[in-house]
């Protein structure tokens, strides 16, 4: 039992969500797919069900990109900061 809001329960029980922890743009050297705005990569992830994603560049982490995707996805879309190094 909860004494005060902070905790809170659904009455559906477990939801499963989808995540991708390992997202890479074109800021990656070798990406090799199309050139995508930032608020094409936000809408396609959204229409794809994705709700949380980790953006994993290869040895680059662009902060002003993650902020501004962070910011088209406001609401919709949570944004970590990531980076994948070899």
């Amino acid at each position: 039992m909860c004494a005060n809001s902070i905790c809170r329960y659904d009455l559906r029980g477990s939801l499963w969500n989808r995540w991708d922890l390992h997202f890479h743009t074109s800021n990656s050297y070798d990406y090799q797919g199309p050139i995508l705005s930032n608020q094409n990569v936000v809408d396609m992830l959204v229409s794809n069900g994705v709700q949380v994603v980790a953006i994993t560049d290869h040895h680059t982490m662009d902060v002003q990109r993650i902020r501004d995707l962070q910011k088209i996805g406001k609401g919709r879309l949570t944004i970590l900061p990531g980076i994948e190094l070899r």
